[in-house]
C-alpha cells in the first residue's frame, strides 16, 4: 500500500507541529522519520494512523483519501515505545486479541486464529514463549511480542513510534537488525519514529529528516549522509567540527575569525576527514593540542583543542595513533581532508 501524505499542517494552540508537510512512502518500502525532540515527527505517524486529524492537506492510501477515516478503516497496525502489552494476558492472548475482538462475522475461526499467532510467534522467535506473561519477558522479547500483535490483524500499513527506545543498547541494535530482515521477508509498508541517527541508517530504506514540523531532507541513508541539504542535515546526521574560512583567491581557507565578511563561509567536517601528522602539512593545516583520547573503539577517538580554542573531534585509525605515539598534551597538526560549504 502506498502512502501518500500532502500539504499536512497540525497546530496545537500557537504551537506548529507540522507545517505544509508532504512526503510519499513507496509500497513495500521502510520510511523512517528522523529528527530531534518537537520536530513533528510523531504527530506525522499518528495523523497517518487516525490518531490525530490534520488541520489542513490529506492522507492518501493506495490513492483513496483516507484523511477523516478511523484507524480500524485505515488497516494499520501500530507498535508503540512502551510495547502497551496486556499485563494479565498470556503472549499468546496479546497476539491474538486483535482477531478475538472482531465483530462474530468478521472473527475468524478459534483454529485459524491459533494457527496464525503461532506462525506469526515462529516468526518472531518466540513460540517456546506462548504461555508466559509479559513481566516473565526480557524488554527486547515484549517488544516483539507487540510487534507480532500488531502483525496478527494483517495491516496493510506498520507504524512504529520509537520502538526500540526503552530498550538497551545492545538489545537495541539486535531488534533492529531483525527487524531489517522480518521486513524484507514481508514487505508491508512501513512508517518508524526514531531520534537515533544510527538506526534510522541501518533500518530504513529512505530516511525524512524532519525539523521544526518541516521535513528539511528525505532520500536514502547514503545520501542523506554524505549529500546533506543543509547545514540542520549535516549536523544532525553524524559528529561534525564547525570551522570558518573565506574564499581567497579563488581557494577556500580556514580563519579563526568570527564571521564578518560577505565571502565567509561554514565549514563542516567530520571527525574521519583529517590529515593528522606532527607537521604543517600545507595552506589549512593548525596547530591542535591533544587533550583527551579513547582507544577503546573501531577508530581511536580524539579530542583536541585548536590554535585558536576551539575544540576538536578526530576519528584516526588505530595503526595511525601507534605510529605517532599520541599522548595527553602533545601539540601536533590537523588538515582537513573533506569539507562541506554551507
Amino acid at each position: 500500500m502506498t502512502i501518500e501524505v500532502s500539504h499536512i499542517t497540525k497546530r496545537f494552540g500557537n504551537f506548529t507541529a507540522l507545517d505544509d508537510v508532504s512526503i510519499t512512502v513507496p509500497s513495500g518500502k521502510l520510511v523512517a522519520l528522523l529528527g530531534p525532540s518537537g520536530s513533528g515527527k510523531t504527530t506525522l505517524l499518528r495523523i497517518i494512523a487516525g490518531l490525530e486529524q490534520p488541520d489542513s492537506g490529506t492522507v492518501l492510501l493506495n490513492g483513496g483519501d483516507f484523511t477523516e477515516s478511523t484507524v480500524r478503516e485505515r488497516k494499520v497496525g501500530f507498535v508503540f515505545q512502551h510495547y502497551a502489552l496486556f499485563r494479565h494476558m498470556t503472549v499468546y492472548n496479546n497476539i491474538a486479541f486483535g482477531l478475538k475482538a472482531r465483530s462474530r462475522r468478521t472473527r475468524p475461526p478459534k483454529a485459524e486464529i491459533k494457527d496464525r499467532v503461532f506462525r506469526l510467534l515462529r516468526l518472531v522467535q518466540l513460540d517456546q514463549f506462548a504461555d508466559r506473561y509479559p513481566s516473565q519477558l526480557s524488554g527486547g522479547q515484549r517488544q516483539r511480542v507487540a510487534l507480532a500483535r500488531a502483525l496478527a490483524v494483517e495491516p496493510e500499513v506498520m507504524l512504529l513510534d520509537e520502538p526500540f527506545g526503552s530498550l538497551d543498547a545492545q538489545v537495541r541494535k539486535e531488534l533492529r537488525r531483525w527487524i531489517r530482515r522480518l521486513h524484507d521477508e514481508l514487505h508491508i509498508t512501513s512508517v518508524f519514529v526514531t531520534h537515533d541517527q544510527e538506526e534510522a541508517m541501518e533500518v530504513a530504506d529512505t530516511v525524512a529528516v524532519m525539523d521544526a514540523g518541516r521535513i528539511e531532507q528525505l532520500g536514502t541513508p547514503g545520501d542523506v549522509y554524505h549529500q546533506p541539504a543543509n547545514a540542520f542535515v549535516y549536523k544532525f546526521i553524524g559528529d561534525v567540527n564547525l570551522f570558518h574560512g573565506r574564499m581567497v583567491d579563488g581557494t577556500l581557507r580556514l580563519d579563526q575569525c568570527p564571521l564578518t565578511e560577505d565571502n565567509a563561509k561554514n565549514i563542516f567536517v567530520r571527525p574521519h576527514s583529517f590529515n593528522i601528522s606532527r607537521e604543517p602539512g600545507g595552506p589549512n593545516s593548525f596547530r591542535a593540542v591533544v587533550e583527551y583520547i579513547n582507544p577503546a573503539r573501531p577508530l581511536v577517538k580524539l579530542e583536541l583543542r585548536s590554535e585558536w580554542g576551539e575544540l576538536v573531534q578526530v576519528d584516526i585509525p588505530h595503526q595511525l595513533y601507534s605510529e605517532l605515539q599520541l599522548e595527553k598534551g602533545m601539540a601536533i597538526y590537523l588538515m582537513p581532508t573533506q569539507f562541506k560549504v554551507f
